[in-house]
């Protein structure tokens, strides 16, 4: 099957990994079992494994969604910084090692509730990370993704990346998160499309992070806008399917 655009499917735990479905279906993979925080070395090593195993001879987009469950590598608090940092850190070598084209960390950034003197520390702090995270693990070379999480707008997440100002930095547009803010679908690609080359696309009632299929008409919207502003970023497919090959369908 022949896709319009460049298509990634989820795997959230790597017993869902299906290597003849990626490789049929001509998709990539974006694995998420590194966002648990509970992880043992041991599992980590079996899933890196099974990974290595999986991807040989397979030609395909790969990313790794990071870690960000109560992270703040930006925290007034030194302790909280080292601990965020450390296992982004980590997080980074796991990409480097398994051959990741992309690796994804959520912003963090809690837009609405900054003083400007703040907003310019923590645009600070997040440069110096950056930086360091790429001084740091020189052996990961795929691009760093940053996802809007709790923005109500895209300008701070636009800003970020301005003041960043890695080439390698760029931005996850999860259209999920952003329709649960009151803003349209054309104010964030508008904003965010000269630094947007990923998006995670899912759909909700307006209430909460629900992670449902796209709905009627969300795509035909997607599209025209893409066409619009002439960008063609990597559309990650971050919810539930039955059946992958029928749900391209609607991405044809």
């Amino acid at each position: 099957m022949k896709n319009k655009r460049k298509i990634v499917q989820v795997v959230r735990y790597y017993k869902e990994f299906d290597r003849d479905e990626i490789r049929d279906n001509g998709v990539g993979v974006e694995i998420q079992d590194f966002t648990d925080p509970n992880l043992s070395e041991a599992e980590i090593e079996k899933i890196k494994f099974f990974y290595k195993e999986e991807f040989k001879d397979l030609d395909c987009i790969r990313s790794m969604h990071g870690p960000f469950i109560d992270l703040n590598p930006f925290s007034p608090d030194l302790d909280i910084r080292k601990i965020s940092y450390n296992k982004y850190i980590k997080s980074l070598k796991i990409a480097a090692e398994l051959e990741m084209d992309y690796i994804i960390f959520h912003s963090q950034m809690h837009d609405g509730h900054l003083e400007p003197i703040m907003k310019e520390y923590v645009m600070d702090l997040n440069k110096e990370l950056f930086a360091s995270l790429i001084s740091d693990v020189p052996e990961y070379k795929g691009y760093i993704l940053i996802e809007n999480i709790f923005e109500k707008n895209p300008d701070s997440l636009a800003e970020l990346i301005e003041t960043i100002g890695q080439p390698r930095v760029r931005i996850n547009l999860d259209i999920g998160h952003a329709k649960l803010m009151d803003l349209t679908m054309e104010d964030w690609i508008g904003k965010l499309k000269d630094n947007m080359i990923y998006m995670h696309i899912h759909s909700n009632n307006g209430d909460f992070d629900q992670h449902i299929p796209p709905k009627e008409g969300e795509i035909d919207l997607l599209y025209s806008l893409l066409d619009k502003y002439e960008i063609d970023p990597i559309l990650s497919l971050e919810y539930k399917k039955q059946n992958l090959e029928e749900e391209l369908e609607k991405y044809i």
